[in-house]
């Protein structure tokens, strides 16, 4: 983005540069909003759009998280393509699961979710804010299997 200062979000993005992620701006047309890709030989992408500069802090955080989420758990690459079978669809889903998955976690520890609940946040607007994340990525995160263990545990 030529001279523009934009944020990035400082953990995700030293998190990227620690894993040798190269982060680039890109014109994608909508829908797409953010990619990863990774191929033998040359470092892993994230291609965010530009489009994005103008998302709040708490979408931004999510969509760079769920594509770091793509680096630490889908082997290979997996980009969708206009014609595929139905196992490439089911393993592109999978990847996209793992991915955000791995983006909750990330961004709502177990450990953060106990501190916010014994400060009594507990609605999905309050963990948002809380969290700096989006209002559909706290109800994700809620819905995980290991929410469960947690309350079990607690």
């Amino acid at each position: 983005m030529d001279g523009q200062v934009v944020f990035l979000p400082g953990e995700l993005f030293q998190l990227a540069e620690r894993e040798g992620i190269v982060i680039e701006w890109w014109d994608f047309k909508p829908p797409l909003e953010a990619v990863y890709w990774a191929v033998s030989g040359m470092p892993p992408v994230i291609g965010l759009a530009n489009s994005l500069e103008s998302a709040s802090k708490a979408y931004f955080r999510c969509v760079v998280a769920e594509e770091l989420g793509h680096h630490f758990t889908t082997i290979g690459h997996c980009v969708p393509r206009i014609y595929y079978h139905y196992h490439d669809r089911t393993e592109i889903s999978r990847a996209e699961y793992r991915a955000l998955r791995w983006a909750a976690k990330w961004l709502m520890p177990l450990d953060g979710l106990a501190t916010a609940f014994r400060h009594g946040i507990i609605g999905i607007e309050e963990l948002a804010e809380y969290f700096e994340v989006t209002e559909d990525m706290v109800k994700f995160r809620l819905n995980l299997p290991d929410i469960l263990e947690f309350q079990l545990a607690g």
